[in-house]
């Protein structure tokens, strides 16, 4: 093999098997089986209570900035 083969990293395709082969469906899809997902919470109830209490605060400041006119340089040299 002269090229390095990005596509077909697993090697070449061996007689009878059939890990990675799934039916199809009458469009041509491969029919996958469904992922079972495992929930792993990061934060508990206290946590994830007392973080969305932080950013409301955070996001109050930000608001209640004033909006400052600019000033002009003439304007301080008075």
């Amino acid at each position: 093999m002269s090229k390095i083969d990005t596509q077909g990293l697993s090697g070449p395709a061996i007689k009878g098997c059939t890990d990675n082969v799934y039916p199809h469906d009458e469009n041509g899809d491969p029919i996958l089986p469904k992922a079972k997902f495992k929930e792993l919470p990061i934060f508990d109830d206290k946590e994830r209570a007392e973080l969305k209490e932080i950013v409301l605060e955070a996001l109050k400041e930000y608001h209640s900035i004033p909006d400052y006119s600019p000033y002009r340089l003439d304007e301080l040299q008075e």
